[in-house]
């Protein structure tokens, strides 16, 4: 719903926001890659002009696998899609209702198209991912085939059999939003108890850059998704992730105060004091979220069917 020049402007800002929000690489490390080119200064500028500029830890302008600062990639690709799926979240039923329109054919549907963000596609841990995606997918090829192949078969226009199926498609984004977190939370845990135990020249991240390259940037992202601007769906995600949040803030002024081990055993020991909230209460509340997006959808239909 928004003009060329609003969405341009929008764009932009999420653009500026991703960079402060995730851009960690150091200072020297900008400074060391426009070392080799004649005259280059402390803040990067000479020699070849832009190699000095700092690159998110989620861009693939490094190389795979490795951060500006040398060491693994941290931040997860999962969370640096956050904002995007929030915005797909937030997408109208009218702007719905449009896009299957023009997509036409289930071939051609958004869904299809996704992979698993926290593993690699295939693998066993991208398996509950994978699960989200396949239902999802499920769900907007039913829509699909109903404008289609089945235009003809069905009683009802599409127009409101994709209305009573909109409420499920923000809904499992909106899953898809906290299975990320749940994922990224627990291999945050992990990857500090390897390097606490095994230390970090064996893991390859300090437990410094942990918090600052995973959970920070993790924790801020699930504040964001309380945002005013965001769809009621992410909304609910966000107030569910609060206790992780508070986890994350606490944490880090333990880091603060007694350094990156304190913090560390910190995390992890209040990760598996509150195991019940991540395997209970959170899919307790993804199973709550899909039955009302169902009993939800009978309102948007009789509203399509209804021409309001």
């Amino acid at each position: 719903g928004l003009t060329q020049a609003e969405a341009k402007a929008a764009y932009i800002s999420e653009c500026d926001r991703q960079i402060r929000t995730y851009g960690t690489a150091p200072q020297s490390a900008a400074a060391n890659g426009g070392g080799g080119g004649g005259g280059s200064t402390a803040d990067g500028r000479g020699g070849s002009g832009r190699s000095g500029n700092q690159t998110p830890t989620n861009t693939p302008a490094t190389p795979a696998g490795r951060s500006p600062g040398g060491g693994p990639l941290l931040t997860p690709r999962g969370i640096a899609a956050i904002p995007l799926l929030c915005a797909a979240a937030a997408e109208s039923r009218i702007s719905y209702l449009s896009r299957l329109k023009s997509t036409g054919r289930p071939e051609n549907g958004w869904w299809r198209k996704q992979e698993p963000l926290c593993a690699d596609p295939g693998t066993p841990l991208a398996a509950p991912e994978s699960a989200v995606l396949v239902s999802a997918s499920k769900v907007e090829e039913l829509s699909l085939l109903i404008s289609s192949e089945w235009s003809g078969s069905v009683p009802l226009p599409p127009s409101v059999v994709q209305s009573f199926l909109w409420p499920l498609h923000n809904v499992l984004l909106a899953i898809w939003v906290l299975l990320i977190f749940i994922c990224t939370h627990v291999g945050s845990g992990i990857l500090l108890c390897k390097t606490t135990l095994l230390g970090a020249r064996a893991t390859g991240a300090p437990l410094g850059r942990i918090f600052s390259e995973d959970i920070g940037p993790a924790s801020l992202a699930a504040q964001s998704l309380c945002e005013p601007h965001q769809a009621v769906a992410v909304r609910l995600t966000g107030l569910c992730l609060m206790p992780y949040i508070t986890q994350c803030n606490a944490c880090r002024t333990v880091v603060d105060r007694a350094g990156p081990v304190a913090g560390g055993m910190a995390y992890v020991f209040l990760s598996v004091m509150t195991w019940w909230f991540w395997l209970c209460m959170l899919p307790w509340f993804a199973f709550a979220e899909i039955c009302t997006a169902v009993m939800l959808g009978w309102c948007f239909a009789l509203i399509e069917l209804a021409g309001v």
